[in-house]
């Protein structure tokens, strides 16, 4: 791809994009088997599944009341340690939840609906526990600690590109959740009324979701772009927030924090001298770099490098133009080339804000351009 492609790791992984907003943690937790529910030939990925609407057709009634489903479900009936599920919903948004990264839980919105599932990837034998809450545009995994009656948090996955599948099984309550963006799991419920409630619900909210984002994609950055003036800018920070961005790794844009500034640049090699266009944001703790396709109707993730292992310094005095290197002493050297003197000073400021901030620190290790 040339330049840019500056992550922690040196290959993208098969899960990442927004494509692998997180790895789901596995260990440490209380483990199901798959015989205990349905032979783990139900459950295989290879065996044939029946697709939602989402992919396909659904075995389940297209105009089942969701609502009316949980209505019937009794809402004094604990759901996990003895609360109720408005009460753990409550409990959510009011406790701390141990790893959350980025922005309050609040910014997700309302919860439209939760529960303690088990759950595996298409790597794993056996199932785990996992209390899934499902938000309009996101899905949130947490792993639950029945000793301390806390969460820990295990990832979030938005719903937008995603794709809901009924697996044949035993108990008739196992789905899974699968597309472009993210790996696949395979989640069992603990009863056939959630089970309904979660298809129905998940499949609901991935059409909201598709036509939110649908709707703005090449409608929208066309005009963002450049991004040379104040409201680009701004605009553009918000559809970060909620948009896919191709070939993501690592935890959710979301979870990154506010964007502090941003703005198209072109970038380089210091030994090659070959630039490319590339959008430069600029988060608290880390310098991530995007690229925009020729149609400016998509985004792709092309790397990301921790600010406190990196400094920037100018070389316009000597160059005669906007432009600043970036170095650490495990990476090759980067050129960046400002196109306007505003976008050169505030990338200059913030990049330089850290180093002072943080003194001298030793980077960790990140991949080259």
């Amino acid at each position: 791809m040339g330049c840019c492609s500056v992550s922690a790791r040196q290959a993208a992984s098969a899960g990442a994009r927004q494509d692998e907003v997180e790895l789901l943690e596995i260990g440490g937790s209380r483990k199901w088997s798959i015989s205990e529910a349905q032979s783990e030939s139900s459950l295989h990925l290879r065996d044939h599944v029946i697709t939602t609407e989402t992919g396909g057709n659904l075995i389940l009634d297209e105009d089942e009341d969701v609502q009316g489903r949980i209505r019937a479900l009794n809402p004094q009936a604990a759901a996990l340690w003895g609360r109720t599920r408005a009460e753990l919903r409550n409990f959510l948004f009011a406790q701390p939840i141990a790893g959350w990264e980025g922005e309050s839980i609040h910014s997700l919105g309302e919860i439209v609906w939760s529960s303690l599932v088990f759950m595996r990837t298409c790597h794993m034998e056996e199932m785990s526990e996992r209390y899934l809450v499902l938000f309009s545009f996101q899905l949130l995994i947490l792993s639950v600690d029945h000793m301390q009656k806390t969460f820990t948090y295990q990832g979030l996955i938005p719903l937008a590109g995603m794709s809901v599948r009924e697996v044949p099984s035993d108990t008739g309550c196992v789905f899974e959740i699968t597309g472009s963006m993210i790996e696949s799991r395979i989640i069992s419920c603990l009863s056939p009324d959630e089970f309904h409630i979660w298809v129905l619900s998940t499949r609901h909210h991935i059409k909201m979701a598709n036509a939110h984002c649908s709707a703005c994609p090449s409608n929208i950055l066309k005009f963002l772009v450049p991004c040379d003036e104040p409201w680009k800018k701004r605009k553009l920070m918000k559809y970060l927030s909620y948009s896919t961005i191709l070939k993501w790794e690592g935890k959710p844009i979301q979870h990154l924090g506010p964007i502090h500034y941003l703005a198209m640049v072109q970038v380089a090699y210091v030994s090659t001298g070959n630039f490319v266009e590339r959008l430069l944001v600029l988060f608290a703790e880390d310098l991530v770099f995007l690229s925009i396709d020729s149609e400016r109707a998509g985004i792709a993730y092309e790397g990301k490098l921790p600010l406190a292992g990196i400094q920037a310094k100018e070389k316009s005095a000597l160059l005669g133009r906007l432009e600043f290197e970036i170095t650490g002493s495990l990476m090759e050297p980067i050129l960046v080339t400002c196109s306007t003197a505003e976008d050169y000073e505030k990338c200059l400021f913030h990049l330089q804000k850290v180093l002072v901030r943080h003194g001298s620190i030793s980077p960790r290790k990140t991949s080259t351009l």
